[in-house]
């Protein structure tokens, strides 16, 4: 019998070591009062806001615009912003705000350029894509987390092929101090089993500890050791839906030396401890 060779020795078909991150993705508005105040969108994220119905104002870096039915607004990180509508005639909006990490970037979608304003010929094109996510997001799916994931995928690809939006030029894409705080979220992702230090943080993102500090809350609204902690949790939610490993070993390789501890900050930040999140997903 003739053995085929280990498969180390077959090329991959594909490669994506894609990172997504959602913060948020559904629809709002619908009534009188609805409004966003003066807000800052965070350092890593880009935003899609797309008018459904009515029409509503936008204001973005102290610029007022008004979007009507089908028009598409893309918001970048760092950028100031703030909504409202007319309480008479109330407009109802599909927005998502998320982050698509590969590699050393922390957001693919900052690397494009996008016009501040599409408008869709088809409004209701871009409802029926929009709302194969929303109805995922619904579901009571064990799997739904991946599900999720490749539906939102699935209508980002979509929306970049129809957007086509330029790379940005290599001179417009390094922002200085954001760019560092982007890049520093990417270097510790990979080493959230690790101890980290501040200092070490800093120094990977060639920025003193204070200044890094200081940078970090205005770019993202977390101290750094707070934003890490989030991600840790976050990443130990997922372990626990989808492997056996034990509640123990999550916390190792999440970063949490000592299981007792895990326990209790994961059930302060969820509300529920570790074994009971478990028990809910199975």
């Amino acid at each position: 019998m003739h053995w085929q060779p280990y498969h180390k020795d077959w090329k991959p078909l594909f490669q994506g070591e894609l990172g997504l991150r959602v913060h948020w993705f559904g629809r709002y508005g619908g009534y009188a009062k609805w409004s966003v105040r003066p807000a800052r969108l965070a350092a890593d994220m880009v935003s899609f806001f797309f008018v459904e119905k009515n029409s509503c104002w936008a204001i973005v870096n102290d610029r007022r615009m008004v979007l009507r039915r089908g028009d598409l607004l893309v918001l970048r990180g760092g950028e100031q912003f703030s909504y409202g509508h007319d309480p008479a005639r109330p407009h109802v909006s599909l927005s998502a705000s998320l982050a698509l990490r590969q590699g050393s970037a922390a957001n693919l979608l900052l690397h494009r350029r996008f016009k501040r304003r599409y408008t869709w010929r088809d409004p209701a094109e871009f409802v029926r894509e929009f709302e194969k996510v929303l109805r995922i997001k619904a579901g009571t799916s064990r799997f739904r987390d991946l599900e999720m994931a490749g539906a939102v995928l699935e209508w980002l690809a979509g929306l970049l092929n129809r957007l086509r939006p330029p790379l940005l030029p290599a001179a417009d894409a390094a922002r200085n101090v954001v760019d560092r705080i982007l890049m520093a979220e990417a270097w510790v992702v990979p080493r959230l089993s690790q101890v980290i230090t501040l200092a070490d943080w800093a120094r990977a993102a060639g920025l003193t500890p204070v200044y890094f500090g200081r940078a970090f809350k205005r770019e993202t609204g977390l101290r750094p050791m707070e934003w890490l902690n989030q991600r840790r949790l976050q990443v130990a939610r997922q372990q626990l839906a989808n492997t056996r490993q034990s509640v123990a070993e999550i916390a190792d390789a999440c970063g949490f030396a000592c299981p007792f501890y895990f326990s209790r900050v994961f059930k302060k930040h969820f509300g529920q401890s570790p074994v009971n999140y478990r028990k809910t997903q199975l």
